[in-house]
């Protein structure tokens, strides 16, 4: 196990990388940045890294995110940082923490949410039964390494977070992790079932 000081040694000898905390809304992204935040990690959200390349279009009460922009973002700080965001995979990045849950309890999570209709909920129920989030991390970062890590119960081991970010263990691009990615279909999960 590690404590604060060791972790913070880690922090400041290694050559920051940048990580990416992806995954459908209601996986937990926010919840993990938090915890990563208080153990000495630099943690920017999505939506900072878009407003810092004019990448964040705001219309009422939404913001769209132009993900061409996003390849423009770079980290400047001297330590590691961690982008929270569904779509944080599109910046330029090292490594990736792919957060993945069950869609029948990501409806669950949805429904409970604030301004998620039924079009929205279905949409990215959808997009986490087909695991959609490895189709865009396959095609832009196929050499970075990967992390997934089923939320579905709610208990992310914080140190083998750590483990990973710090110490890049376990080593795994993402085209040698992919075949061993959660497949919620080929668990019996269909769409008629959520």
């Amino acid at each position: 196990m590690f404590n604060s000081s060791r972790r913070l040694v880690a922090l400041m000898s290694m050559q920051p990388r940048v990580i990416a905390l992806t995954g459908s809304p209601g996986t937990g992204k926010t919840t993990l940045a938090l915890h990563l935040q208080k153990e000495g990690l630099s943690v920017t959200t999505l939506e900072e890294a878009a407003k810092s390349v004019d990448a964040l279009t705001q219309f009422g009460d939404s913001c769209e995110v132009d993900i061409s922009k996003l390849g423009e973002w770079r980290w400047e700080g001297d330590s590691h940082c961690v982008i929270d965001g569904h779509l944080s995979h599109h910046c330029v990045i090292d490594a990736v923490i792919v957060l993945r849950c069950n869609p029948i309890e990501l409806r669950r999570r949805l429904e409970q949410r604030t301004g998620y209709g039924q079009e929205k909920i279905e949409s990215n129920i959808e997009w986490e039964l087909l695991s959609g989030v490895w189709s865009d991390i396959i095609a832009l970062h196929p050499n970075a390494s990967v992390i997934e890590v089923d939320t579905t119960e709610q208990d992310i081991s914080i140190d083998s977070v750590l483990d990973f970010i710090l110490n890049n263990k376990p080593s795994t691009s993402v085209q040698e992790f992919i075949s061993d990615s959660i497949d919620w279909i080929a668990t019996g999960i269909d769409a008629e079932s959520i």
